[in-house]
């Protein structure tokens, strides 16, 4: 096998395995066996291996000690620092599309803003959480920069796997429903200050909202976890005195 087809192989490998813990095939906290991942997509141990790797760098996958790889579970603290850098990102994604906003990125905004709306009357969370993702996906496009698209792909990655369509319910579908039309007014006057002002705004909003989720899932295995605590001196029961002692 040539290195050409070799880099290929370990694509496909790498696409198959981040789909799979996206979608929830792979859980997070599952053991992912080489020989089980190879005969399951007729390749190598070796790409098997290499894909491993990159999904580690990813934040996707996580090598445990005399355990292997395994699916990373994401915390409430993973998804605080996520959401810091995509602040700091999709803030600038949006201030790129501001400047580079033309006739077509307006069309492509109008019709996913539709979408949103159509989403939000109907009370539709999964197909809403979708139609959010293709909002700041147009972003990407219209800022038309590759470092910035990259880097926002790469800090999403890792937040796939929790899919909680809940957090894109309720009070919380109707705030980011707000914020998606203010970010889309201020793109589609091209003002990059108020456009970036209004994704960040966004950001930290949905950021709280999630980590919230996130934290009260992990609660439960917190107090599962928890140590039992040592009796206190004066809940523990005194050994009864003999009649020599009742004096």
């Amino acid at each position: 096998m040539d290195s050409d087809e070799q880099f290929t192989v370990v694509d496909h490998a790498i696409d198959t395995l981040r789909e799979a813990i996206r979608s929830g095939q792979f859980e997070p906290g599952s053991r992912l066996v080489i020989a089980d991942i190879g005969k399951r997509l007729s390749i190598s141990s070796g790409a098997v291996r290499e894909a491993i790797r990159r999904l580690t760098g990813e934040g996707l996958v996580e090598i445990v000690p005399h355990r292997g790889a395994s699916v990373r579970k994401v915390t409430g603290t993973d998804v605080a620092e996520i959401f810091e850098l995509r602040e700091a990102i999709e803030g600038l994604a949006a201030r790129l599309a501001a400047r580079r906003m033309d006739a077509d990125g307006r069309a492509r905004l109008r019709a996913i803003l539709a979408d949103l709306d159509r989403h939000d009357v109907d009370d539709d969370a999964e197909n809403y959480l979708i139609a959010n993702q293709a909002f700041h996906q147009l972003i990407y496009s219209i800022a038309a920069n590759d470092r910035v698209r990259t880097l926002a792909m790469q800090l999403i990655l890792p937040l796939y796997q929790l899919r909680l369509p809940h957090r894109m319910a309720g009070d919380a579908r109707e705030v980011a429903h707000l914020e998606h039309h203010a970010i889309a007014a201020t793109l589609m006057v091209g003002d990059e200050d108020a456009a970036a002002a209004a994704m960040m705004r966004h950001i930290r909003s949905s950021g709280a909202n999630l980590r919230a989720a996130v934290e009260l899932l992990e609660a439960p295995r917190k107090r599962r976890r928890a140590p039992r605590s040592a009796p206190r001196q004066e809940d523990t029961p005194s050994p009864p005195k003999d009649d020599a002692q009742s004096d």
